[in-house]
This record gives C-alpha cells, structure tokens and sequence, in this order.
C-alpha cells in the first residue's frame, strides 16, 4: 500500500497549520518549509496522529544539498520521506530507505522531456507535476512512466482536483486547506 491512500495531501508552507491537519482524514503531509528544528517538531506532531510525513529537501532552511542532509531528515527529523527536485538525493534517500517524491515542473517539452528521463533513471517511488492544472501532461506522464503521480500547485477547486485525479494522478497535493478533507 502506498502512503497516499487519501488522495489529498496537505502542502505546509506555514507550520501553524498542522494542528490543523490533525483531525483531516489525510493519510501523508508534504512539509514545504520552515527551519530544520520547527520541521522536527511538525514532523512529530504529524507521526503521533499517523500521518506520513515527506519534507522538501530544496526548500527547508538548515539543510544543504547532500548526503548529510537526507540523513539528518531521515535520523534527526524523523521524516518518512522526501521531496526534491534533486536526482543525487532521490538516491541517496532511496539507498537510506526514505520514500522520494520527485518533483517536475511543466515549464516547456524539455523539461518534461528531461523529467521523464531522470525519473526512469533513478528510480523514484512517486512523482510530483507542477503545475496540476494541465491534466493532459498528467495522462502524457503517466504513459512515460511507472511510477504513481502526484500532482499539485495552483489547485484551489474540487473540479480541478477531480480534473487532475481523472487524468491519472493517485494524489493532489494543495494548501488549500479547504481541499484537505473534501472526500
């Protein structure tokens, strides 16, 4: 079973919001920012409710770009995965036993071209496609790839989010804390 049974997941820019998350039916959490020591606490806030917890390695103040890094979410922080947009720390992660979520931006072909290659290439477990709002390149991905999509940014309406779950998306990631439990 993978960690995106409810196919909301809560992207946290502001930390204020996890108490939030607590009674929501979500099943994972993607922790977008903050500093390495409010991310260890959220990220133990979040575990004690069982919610699986993904921290985005790109964006979390403290943490550089390399192998120590991913090692301290993982043993430090406690995070059941990662987020990046990163190739060398898929692997890492993957070879220290996290989860990965890669993320892609649908910026022109090339670039989803280039996407596609590093994530046959490195074997990621999930995914991400930003923006969501292009359902068409979702399907187009998921013909691509084996791996399961994620897809999110910009999505502020359920007929979006029922948009991009039909395109073959296993999970929309929002901020929109009023998506969190719409199912």
């Amino acid at each position: 079973m993978h960690p995106f049974v409810y196919p909301i997941v809560p992207a946290i820019r502001d930390l204020r919001a996890v108490e939030r998350i607590i009674p929501t039916p979500v099943s994972s959490v993607f922790l977008l920012e903050g500093d390495i020591f409010k991310i260890k606490n959220a990220t133990k806030i979040l575990k004690e409710s069982s919610k699986i917890v993904f921290v985005h390695l790109d964006l979390v103040s403290g943490l550089g770009r390399d192998e120590a890094s991913v090692k301290l979410v993982k043993e430090f922080v406690g995070a059941d995965g990662i987020i990046t947009t990163r190739s060398n720390l898929i692997v890492i992660a993957s070879k220290l036993g996290l989860m990965t979520v890669q993320r892609i931006f649908l910026i022109d072909s090339k670039a989803v071209e280039t996407g596609i290659q590093q994530i046959k290439k490195h074997k990621v477990n999930f995914v991400e496609v930003l923006p969501g709002l292009i359902p068409e390149f979702i399907k187009y991905i998921k013909e691509n790839i084996e791996q399961p999509i994620i897809s999110g940014g910009l999505v502020s309406k359920k007929n979006q989010v029922k948009k991009i779950l039909d395109a073959g998306a296993i999970a929309v990631s929002t901020s929109k804390e009023e998506l969190w439990d719409m199912f």
